[in-house]
């Protein structure tokens, strides 16, 4: 085999090494930021026992909506889709959600079944949905533990799932929202 021939395919074969290579560092970068990511949430959840965005109460708009959630990034989306539009109340709990929806009676629910497991999130579900015919949107990430829970939860009437950073651009929520006649309110400027 001629020297040139030899070199050649020595490139080629060195050329495609140094690509798996850049793929496989591509790869464990973005498992360990996601990993940092996990890691600081849990701190987070360790460090604070109640997760409270709201402090105020501001009754300044008739659309009331109750939120569970379990990650603060998933708060953030909802509060700047909804918070000029309605008035929101975060729950930290399944119990504290029923308390909350029990008591503002609220145009609609966007709860996270993984916000607290320990709260039997499908039961709360199937009561807020089905017993109480309120519009439930879930706003969960996609797992294979969360796409169990939503087959299960296709047997009730859950008005619209968002997944968390797949498809929960701010018209997502607005659009699944029953705005009671003529849509909703205009954001100020």
């Amino acid at each position: 085999m001629p020297l040139g021939s030899l070199t050649r395919l020595q490139s080629l074969l060195l050329k495609s090494l140094l690509d798996l290579l850049v793929a496989l560092a591509w790869a464990c970068w973005n498992r360990l930021r996601a990993s940092q990511e996990e890691h600081r949430a849990r701190a987070l959840e360790q460090q604070r026992s109640v997760l409270r965005l709201e402090t105020r109460r501001v009754n300044r708009f008739p659309t009331v909506v109750a939120v569970l959630l379990s990650q603060p990034g998933m708060e953030h989306r909802v509060l700047r889709a909804l918070g000029g539009r309605a008035t929101l109340r975060f729950a930290s709990t399944w119990a504290e959600l029923q308390q909350v929806v029990a008591y503002m009676a609220p145009s609609a629910i966007v709860a996270d079944p993984a916000a607290d497991w320990r709260g039997d999130p499908e039961q709360h579900l199937a009561l807020f949905s089905d017993e109480w015919r309120l519009p439930v949107i879930l706003y969960t990430t996609l797992t294979p533990q969360i796409a169990g829970v939503l087959l299960r939860l296709g047997a009730h009437r859950i008005s619209h799932v968002i997944f968390h950073r797949l498809d929960d651009a701010p018209h997502r929520f607005v659009d699944a929202i029953d705005w009671d006649r003529g849509g909703p309110p205009l954001l100020a400027a």
